[in-house]
């Protein structure tokens, strides 16, 4: 997978999300680039979810930025080493209050009405919680480690050391329809259903076909032996 791949499949995460009704700012088009103070944070062992999640939201560390206010990042550094990230909003609960009031405390520190740090207080205060998991996948073939370190594999959650391998290279925009699928699904299912007969949702046929644009991992890199073990495909 080359880089005009990647942003081919980030243009169309965000022509998605439009369709979906769930599009908020496209913040980046191309490959997000490094930002050394998100990445330190990343690495950082007593660096919380919530950190993360705030530092790439004031920094607009993001492709897409989601009506919610959860947001995908893409990147990209050689032939087929790959990084995609969703980082949902852990503030708020699913409901209409819940965001409106996120909104609107970050309209406050735009305007400079409050400071960050009565922003963050403010927020901290809200025990709603959208449950939603972060979620991550990579591939980077020489960091493989036969069973140990998938080539290519998912993060479910903030514990960096789950690894959920893959035997598929994903594409950006197969990442993203899983994301809108798991996450989104009453968009899903109100926007895309119809009376097809088989499949009867675009968004499912979306997916269904950008399967297909997943080429399988060599097996040099998911040896037959690690098929009989669990692995997602």
């Amino acid at each position: 997978m080359d880089r005009s791949d990647v942003i081919r499949g980030i243009n169309r995460t965000w022509d998605t999300a439009e369709l979906l009704g769930i599009a908020e700012v496209f913040g980046n088009s191309g490959i997000l680039p490094v930002n050394e103070k998100f990445r330190d944070l990343l690495f950082s062992s007593d660096t919380l979810y919530t950190d993360i999640y705030l530092a790439g939201l004031s920094m607009s560390h993001y492709n897409v930025l989601l009506s919610d206010y959860s947001y995908f990042q893409f990147s990209w550094e050689r032939e087929s080493y790959v990084r995609y990230a969703f980082y949902p909003n852990p503030f708020i609960s699913g409901k209409e209050e819940d965001l409106s009031k996120f909104k609107r405390l970050r309209e406050l520190v735009t305007a400079e009405m409050i400071t960050h740090e009565e922003y963050l207080s403010l927020i901290s205060d809200n025990s709603s919680s959208s449950g939603v998991p972060m979620f991550r996948y990579e591939n980077a073939p020489d960091q493989r480690r036969k069973f140990r370190h998938p080539c290519s594999h998912f993060h479910i959650g903030f514990h960096s050391e789950n690894r959920w391998p893959l035997n598929r290279i994903l594409t950006p925009f197969a990442f993203s329809l899983l994301v809108f699928k798991a996450y989104y699904g009453f968009s899903w299912k109100e926007i895309g259903d119809n009376d097809e007969q088989d499949i009867s949702n675009v968004f499912e046929r979306m997916l269904i076909e950008e399967k297909t644009n997943c080429r399988l991992v060599s097996a040099e890199l998911f040896e037959k032996i690690e098929e009989r073990s669990f692995f997602f495909s």
